[in-house]
């Protein structure tokens, strides 16, 4: 394979901004862009407005030895506070611009800022690292870097490829009353979940939420990967979603079935959609199984009505 400073093909990786653009200028375009996106499974919490996360920086690494001195590449310098929740329903933030050498993504990190970073509570309240209630960084705190799961690897093809990284609120920032149930602090912990994904081996899944006829807003959704047959906590948790003023929701850049199905531990795994009602909604939870995901494509539930 050829080295990063002289190589025979190269492919232009772009990373911009495609919601509340602040970049002053644009970087490459063209058929053989590979992008590096970030999205959100959002946040399930109705009490919060925004997460605001600042992103120093994103590397990757195409060497099948990480550990090797050099063998990461900076993809992306944002130097921004971004708000997680923005992302939702396939919406990206594209972070910055650069050239590769075709090959093999094997590894990707996010490095963030969490004294620039900050929670936004529905009252105004606005929670951070030293605040009372506020963020437990804990060992995170400072400029951590943070390193994504792959699934599925990823391609850098002459042709240009994408590389999204999905930061999921719903898992990464927990309430204390979930590690103890009597605490009655109203902050946050914070435990980095986030996963980087081949956007052109993905898909997602939508649909909409109601009860009685009515939109559900606010309902929370976990995508898991199990076997339908076993009970629930023997399923993994992939995504967390939340429903919209018109009960509607997406995962999005959701790793296709195909991929569980070739290996043998999943072999009778599949997608499930949980739905469960916001607090004060007298419903019940419904269960969505053997949901199929396929690359390029959406996979529509249609209307889940909560009993």
């Amino acid at each position: 394979m050829p080295s990063h400073l002289s190589v025979r093909h190269m492919v232009a990786l772009l990373v911009l901004l495609v919601a509340c653009s602040d970049r002053s200028s644009p970087g490459p375009t063209g058929e053989n862009t590979t992008r590096v996106l970030l999205t959100d499974a959002p946040f399930p919490f109705d009490r919060v407005e925004r997460v605001d996360l600042y992103v120093v920086s994103v590397s990757g690494s195409l060497s099948a030895d990480t550990s090797a001195a050099g063998s990461f590449v900076t993809l992306a310098t944002p130097n921004r506070t971004i708000d997680l929740l923005a992302l939702q329903n396939g919406v990206t933030d594209e972070l910055g611009a650069l050239e590769l050498p075709e090959g093999i993504v094997t590894a990707v990190r996010l490095t963030i800022d969490t004294d620039l970073s900050s929670i936004t509570l529905k009252d105004g309240t606005v929670l951070t690292g030293s605040s009372t209630p506020g963020i437990a960084w804990q060992s995170s705190a400072g400029r951590p870097v943070l390193n994504a799961l792959i699934h599925e690897q990823i391609e850098v093809p002459d042709t240009g490829g994408t590389v999204v990284i999905d930061f999921d609120v719903g898992k990464a920032f927990i309430t204390p009353q979930e590690i103890d149930p009597a605490s009655t602090d109203e902050g946050f912990i914070f435990s980095p979940v986030l996963r980087a994904a081949d956007g052109t081996k993905t898909g997602s899944i939508a649909g909409v939420v109601r009860s009685g006829g009515s939109p559900v807003e606010d309902a929370s959704l976990r995508l898991y990967l199990g076997n339908p047959a076993d009970p629930e906590n023997t399923w993994s948790v992939l995504g967390t979603a939340h429903s919209d003023a018109a009960g509607a929701f997406e995962f999005s850049f959701v790793t296709r079935s195909a991929y569980w199905a070739q290996l043998p531990a999943q072999a009778n795994s599949t997608y499930l959609v949980a739905v469960d009602p916001p607090s004060g909604l007298a419903a019940e939870r419904a269960l969505v199984q053997n949901v199929v995901v396929t690359a390029g494509h959406e996979t529509a539930l249609g209307t889940i009505d909560l009993p």
